[in-house]
């Protein structure tokens, strides 16, 4: 753990300048890494992994206790690096049933810029959400954090117990949801771009490429329950 912390103490100059210009103007800037960088799949892979590396620190105190972090923190590394080299052969396949030019490299690149972002906010807003029912029962916290999921009456016993809570929980994860479409649609002009298809077609593979991502990450969860008896990274 020292020498990960210690990792992205001395990342951090050249991480956050990218990642501020990513997110300001995303389209443009990773239309620029991914098409004119000589370097682009190290400097995608070094973004991405570090990316990966401070997640994994800021989630550890999660992490239940008699769990190793190094052995969940293994896992969801192959997890992740599956799902980019899966994921981006999915998407160019779709893009290539509606005649998209672009190749498998450029756009696993593409990916692996866009994808870091929203998945620091992911974890961000899940730990806010945690942090919304601690305030007002520390078990069922930790049922959330553990299952990502609760059962009807929970929730309605939630509501019941603490309605105002319970409304920011809600709105907290309506923003997580939204922000990861939204984000998805701002960026997607890259990926059109790559593959130099018409707005109307690059819809159609958005709306496939939406449910097959949401399809994994559940997959992620289950795979991840059944590796360490359900305990597992929330957003991994």
């Amino acid at each position: 753990m020292k020498e990960l912390v210690e990792y992205i103490l001395k990342g951090l100059t050249g991480y956050v300048p990218l990642l501020v210009s990513i997110i300001a103007t995303p389209k443009r800037t990773i239309s620029k890494l991914t098409t004119s960088e000589p370097d682009r799949l190290n400097k995608a892979l070094t973004f991405a992994g570090f990316t990966i590396a401070l997640a994994f620190v800021f989630q550890a105190p999660l992490v239940p206790d008699g769990q190793d972090f190094v052995k969940i923190a293994g896992s969801l590394l192959v997890l992740k690096i599956v799902a980019y080299l899966t994921f981006s052969g999915l998407m160019v396949a779709a893009f290539r049933l509606v005649g998209g030019k672009g190749n498998y490299l450029t756009t696993l690149c593409a990916c692996l810029f866009i994808t870091s972002p929203v998945y620091l906010f992911q974890i961000f807003t899940h730990v806010v959400s945690l942090g919304i029912i601690s305030t007002h029962d520390p078990g069922l916290a930790t049922i959330w954090n553990t299952n990502l999921s609760l059962t009807e009456q929970q929730i309605h016993e939630f509501f019941k117990r603490a309605p105002g809570a319970a409304i920011a929980f809600s709105v907290t994860l309506m923003i997580q949801f939204l922000s990861s479409v939204i984000w998805f649609l701002i960026c997607w002009g890259a990926y059109r771009n790559i593959h130099q298809v018409s707005r109307i077609r690059s819809a159609f593979v958005y709306l496939i490429t939406t449910v097959l991502w949401y399809s994994y990450w559940w997959l992620t969860v289950l795979a991840m329950k059944g590796l360490h008896g359900g305990a597992q990274f929330p957003m991994g």
